[in-house]
């Protein structure tokens, strides 16, 4: 008697604790697991695929409730976490028409299911919201191109939960064909999409005027080019003051940014002077204005040899203008101490020489000066 009570007491423990289960999954409802699925016909020829997805959503834990059995809210789940699903999804939706394409980053900033129980009825409404940015992964940190916010609504039955996994990749896949509309329309003239850089050089001659002289080699400088008064506190016979300039635009051709830059090299009159006037002296500031003309020319052929990058084109010219600034400055600085400021007459027309071959493109004596000097450093 006393063994049949215990079994009597177990089995009324074990029944307790399964009615106990069960309330529990009913007051809790089940978590419902769906996927992303990739259904219907790819978007073809695209000039993009998508590399990567971040989810940025605050609750990563689920995307929202839904109604299950017994009018009990369960959990909605994706079977894998949202950027491995959605990168999967993405990436079996778009056949990109090459392998060099533009690579996307996209950002989920929201993404969100609910559901309400119809007004006296057995239909339960429900609503999906999706806020995507979209991003270029280029050499630095992506580029924002575009936003994409949308919802979806549906209708459905208790019975009819796998509805709720086909409308979610619906939207999903709406995001990507608005996406894909976009770039479609901005590929050719959005300087963020562009892939290639064209550089073109203009190096025209300018006429000159009472402010500013442009350098020609039909027109050498005058004596007349000398404005300013001679500083009382220099022991120099002369001085000039020369530099160049770039200056220009960029626009958008058929996908491939074009740059546009204008090289100038100048000197100002109101900034130079002079006292004693000779022929001699007149060569020597000449001199400087070829060491200008020569270092421009050097630019010029520095920016044509190298390979722009989209994202950091502006960058890498201005780099080299200001390499080729510091240039000048240590050129025209070694070419007055060499002369000892057109003192000696020898270096003098060593330095007239060696510059009228680097005005005709032979570099070969200016970077042997160059290399000289920074060794002696």
């Amino acid at each position: 008697m006393k063994n049949f009570a215990v079994y009597k007491s177990v089995r009324k423990a074990i029944f307790l604790l399964f009615i106990c289960s069960i309330f529990h999954q009913v007051s809790r409802g089940q978590q419902l697991t769906v996927d992303l699925i990739a259904s219907g016909k790819p978007i073809e020829q695209t000039t993009y695929q998508i590399t990567e997805v971040i989810d940025l959503r605050i609750n990563k834990n689920q995307i929202g409730e839904v109604f299950q059995f017994n009018e009990r809210k369960g959990k909605v789940v994706l079977k894998n976490s949202l950027g491995t699903s959605a990168l999967s999804f993405f990436q079996k939706n778009v056949r990109p028409y090459q392998k060099e394409v533009i690579k996307i980053q996209a950002r989920v900033y929201d993404f969100n299911l609910s559901e309400r129980k119809a007004y006296d009825s057995n239909i339960y409404n429900g609503d999906i919201q999706l806020i995507i940015g979209f991003y270029k992964i280029g050499s630095f940190e992506p580029i924002h191109l575009v936003d994409y916010s949308g919802s979806v609504q549906y209708r459905r039955s208790a019975n009819r939960l796998e509805m709720i996994e086909s409308t979610i990749s619906r939207i999903f896949r709406s995001s990507l064909e608005y996406f894909d509309a976009w770039i479609r329309m901005q590929v050719m003239d959005n300087p963020n999409l562009a892939r290639v850089v064209r550089l073109e050089i203009i190096d025209k001659a300018k006429e000159s005027n009472k402010d500013t002289v442009y350098y020609s080699p039909n027109r050498p400088l005058e004596w007349a080019d000398f404005k300013d008064r001679p500083n009382s506190g220099s022991r120099y016979n002369a001085s000039i003051f020369t530099s160049f300039s770039i200056q220009g635009k960029s626009l958008v051709e058929a996908g491939t940014i074009v740059q546009n830059l204008e090289i100038d090299v100048y000197m100002l009159p109101d900034q130079s002077w002079v006292r004693n006037q000779n022929d001699y002296a007149l060569n020597h500031e000449q001199r400087h204005f070829d060491v200008a003309r020569i270092v421009a020319d050097r630019l010029v052929d520095k920016l044509k040899s190298i390979k722009l990058d989209p994202d950091w084109y502006e960058a890498t010219i201005n780099d080299e203008f200001l390499n080729a600034y510091r240039e000048m400055n240590r050129l025209q600085e070694i070419y007055d101490k060499q002369t000892r400021h057109g003192m000696d007459t020898m270096e003098q027309e060593r330095w007239n020489k060696l510059l009228d071959e680097a005005l005709s493109g032979n570099w070969t004596g200016i970077n042997q000066v160059l290399s000289s000097n920074d060794k002696g450093k």
